[in-house]
């Protein structure tokens, strides 16, 4: 019984495992860019809660929707009203419209503003973790397909 493996079927192995590869950084690269925008945005929330300047605000929009929400709010900075309200699912059942908050907000750019409370991460950032794992899992699958049956034809029959 021999393990040598001809060329053939050794190129149909590379072949395989590049196809997959190529799946995998089709998916890959969609999926690392979501990542790295969420956690820009996380930092961005970040740098404001921790270098902003308080103001109060009105909340002019507090709903559930589903698993979703809805949540705004306005400030006044320089006697111009600026608003806001991303990551402000958590904030819904504690705050309804016409209650006030603490936000912070960059004095640089008052449209960019946080509210205290309010969620540092964006809530699609899961979708790496949702998406990616079940398909590093099929790519696993498919690497391992792809190599045993690689093997299979390349034993000698009897």
């Amino acid at each position: 019984m021999s393990t040598h493996m001809s060329r053939r079927s050794f190129r149909k192995l590379l072949g395989g495992l590049g196809a997959v590869a190529f799946l995998l950084i089709l998916v890959a690269v969609p999926l690392g860019l979501i990542w790295y925008l969420a956690t820009a945005e996380h930092d961005r929330r970040v740098a404001v809660l921790n270098g902003g300047i308080s103001a109060s605000a009105i909340v002019t929009e507090s709903s559930l929707l589903g698993r979703s929400c809805r949540f705004r709010y306005r400030f006044s900075a320089g006697g111009v009203q600026y608003g806001g309200g991303e990551g402000g699912c958590p904030l819904v059942t504690s705050h309804p419209v016409g209650s006030s908050l603490q936000v912070r907000f960059d004095p640089e750019d008052p449209d960019n503003s946080v509210a205290i409370g309010a969620d540092l991460w964006p809530g699609w950032s899961i979708v790496p973790i949702l998406v990616g794992l079940p398909i590093l899992l099929l790519a696993g699958v498919a690497i391992y397909a792809v190599v045993r049956n690689s093997f299979r034809k390349s034993r000698p029959r009897r």
